[in-house]
């Protein structure tokens, strides 16, 4: 890693919990028409029923939220950074990125902005991941609870052999103020008292932080640079667990998986993250932010289902 790089990557570490601030009507129907619903709407709603299922598989599978807190998402803005890349290439990744992140209401930051995802090319994914790691392990772990998925977690970020490689850091957060909710390490607990879980609103939301992610050009293999730009938008975006069987499910994260290559993201993909950054924010429990976003995607089916599209 160049010494520049490296300045990048230290001083992307360095930043904690700083918002970017710059940026980048119903039909009549005859009566043989209304004789013949039932058997459509039924058709419609046994799909529904088993899309139901498979999403929240799909959650159970792959997501990955912080111990004991629901999935993060980011709040308003992203900031890419794409380090140890030939120009254009890098620029290709972060345009693919904010296409993906502009596509569920995000905004970008501008040339420039400091990055919160930083996407670091590297020919040794494990000696990078490792090294960052020891030199600043608090900027991965900047709380022992309620940011990350934990110390054995970060111990396979590290020895991971995968081509990509990911780490996730959120913060539960203030819904009124987006003030930090969770104590951090050599800091005050704020003053901020989190709401029943047995209610169903709170008054904590998951914001993500920031999100490192490895590229090793040693074990990518031939895959399209396109496919490669969703695959890491796809973990950019959304809190997936590295290593993780996405084989039951039509998503670019099989792509370094057995079988056809996806060439991007695929509907399902896109779903997957359109009904995340939809679900309600003030959800008190996990389980009803799953029920917002299986709602999501069997709408969004169920639509082109009916409009008898042929890749619902």
């Amino acid at each position: 890693m160049s010494f520049l790089s490296a300045v990048a990557v230290v001083s992307f570490l360095s930043l904690f919990g700083q918002a970017q601030t710059e940026s980048p009507t119903s039909n009549q129907t005859s009566p043989a028409q209304q004789d013949a619903a039932p058997t459509n709407l039924g058709d419609v709603e046994v799909t529904a029923r088993r899309l139901e299922t498979q999403v929240q598989s799909f959650i159970n599978d792959v997501a990955a939220p912080a111990k004991g807190r629901g999935l993060a998402r980011w709040d308003r803005s992203i900031c890419v950074g794409v380090t140890n890349l030939d120009g254009r290439y890098a620029q290709f990744m972060i345009d693919r990125v904010a296409q993906t992140a502009s596509a569920v209401g995000l905004d970008i930051g501008a040339p420039g902005c400091r990055p919160d995802i930083m996407i670091i090319a590297t020919s040794n994914g494990r000696e990078l991941a490792t090294k960052l790691v020891d030199d600043n392990p608090s900027g991965f772990r900047p709380s022992r609870s309620n940011t990350d998925l934990g110390s054995a977690a970060l111990e396979r970020f590290k020895s991971s052999d995968a081509a990509v490689r990911w780490w996730h850091v959120s913060l539960p957060v203030s819904v009124d103020t987006g003030d930090i909710a969770v104590r951090l390490d050599g800091e005050e607990a704020p003053n901020i008292a989190v709401r029943d879980a047995s209610r169903l609103r709170s008054n904590v939301r998951d914001d993500l932080a920031r999100v490192m992610i490895i590229l090793d050009v040693s074990k990518i293999g031939s895959v399209g640079f396109g496919a490669l730009s969703d695959y890491v938008a796809m973990v950019a975006l959304a809190q997936i667990e590295l290593g993780s069987d996405a084989t039951q499910y039509d998503s670019v994260l099989n792509l370094f998986g057995p079988g056809e290559k996806p060439t991007g993201l695929t509907q399902w993909d896109r779903d997957y993250l359109a009904s995340l950054y939809a679900a309600r924010r003030d959800r008190a429990r996990p389980d009803q932010q799953s029920r917002d976003i299986i709602r999501g995607m069997v709408g969004e089916r169920s639509v082109r289902l009916r409009a008898h599209d042929p890749h619902p």
